[in-house]
């Protein structure tokens, strides 16, 4: 579990979603304690028996939709809706296999995936919507506007880079991050503080509570997702079709450098800080041909690179990321 969980934080650019997803589980008290967010919860039926949990934190005019990285839920984002329902009509969706939404044994490759989000806006009855897609969800981006051009206005890639080509599943990968303690997982709000410690960001509260299971005592003992769902998810990975996206994109992309370190690093023993210094750099050339990839190929494309910032950069750098987005989005 914790090889994946390093997967997803290095070398997407990088720091984190399956840090928390690997040692979490599901309680739906909690989710009502942690779940303050204002918007509305809905059940959306994708296909017989798979139900998709759908967020909508209201807003008038062009539906915007939200998409998340591996292992979280549309809960993720429950702060940075309220940055765009002035303008547009926020809606976030979490994907089959994750939070409270269906886990069937069937339906993780990217075509299946695609057409749940579609038929999410035919449920609802949207016609297109401007889709907004944060790390593995890009994968998703490039197949929805492949396939689906008519239902998409504009797209807007949160360091989701294509992990479907450029040799990305055979990089060598740093260590991962030191076990957490007991202490870290006697509650939420201390796993959350643990995190943050090691990954350099926080999500909204309940990002972490509908996708855990605790105890009587409110100690976190386990996650909702196995560990196979994300497998099947990685083995269906697709390259990018770039040359078939027609859709205006912009692409926010974290760039690192080989002097990038995870802020676990520090607490790291040095054999494995050498590992991490050893291994930092094919990752950061394998990022840059994968920002280049982007740039050349989607062609009615913009791309702003961050520096050393954090995979989670719509939580790290979210006003500088919502000043490039609302302007991309909202330029005629």
């Amino acid at each position: 579990m914790r090889k994946w969980k390093v997967w997803l934080l290095i070398a997407l650019g990088i720091l984190g979603s399956l840090v928390v997803w690997a040692l979490l589980g599901r309680n739906v008290n909690n989710v009502c304690r942690c779940d303050i967010s204002g918007h509305k919860v809905s059940f959306v039926t994708v296909e017989p028996g798979v139900q998709l949990e759908v967020l909508d934190w209201g807003g008038t005019g062009q539906t915007l939709i939200l998409l998340t990285g591996m292992g979280d839920t549309a809960h993720v984002f429950d702060e940075f809706a309220y940055q765009f329902n002035d303008r547009f009509h926020v809606i976030g969706i979490t994907r089959r296999g994750f939070g409270r939404s269906s886990r069937p044994a069937h339906g993780y490759d990217i075509d299946t995936r695609a057409r749940d989000d579609i038929t999410v806006l035919d449920k609802l009855n949207i016609h297109n919507a401007v889709f907004v897609g944060h790390s593995v969800s890009g994968t998703e981006l490039n197949k929805i506007s492949a396939v689906y051009p008519n239902r998409v206005k504009k797209l807007v890639y949160l360091d989701a880079l294509d992990i479907g080509s450029g040799g990305w599943i055979s990089l060598p990968q740093p260590p991962p991050s030191p076990e957490l303690t007991a202490a870290d997982l006697e509650s939420v709000q201390r796993f959350a503080a643990a995190s943050a410690r090691s990954d350099g960001y926080r999500k909204p509260l309940a990002a972490y509570c509908n996708i855990i299971r605790t105890d009587a005592s409110g100690r976190v003992i386990g996650a909702i997702t196995p560990s196979e769902i994300s497998k099947k998810i990685y083995e269906s990975l697709q390259p990018a079709d770039y040359d078939r996206i027609q859709t205006p994109a912009l692409g926010i992309f974290n760039k690192i450098t080989p002097q990038y370190r995870l802020p676990y690093y520090w607490y790291l023993d040095p054999g494995k800080q050498e590992e991490f210094n050893r291994n930092i750099d094919s990752l950061a050339k394998w990022i840059e041909g994968a920002i280049q990839r982007f740039r050349s190929g989607v062609k009615n494309s913009r791309v702003m690179e961050l520096h050393d910032t954090n995979h989670y950069v719509f939580i790290v750098d979210e006003a500088l990321v919502v000043r490039e987005t609302r302007k991309f989005l909202l330029d005629e």
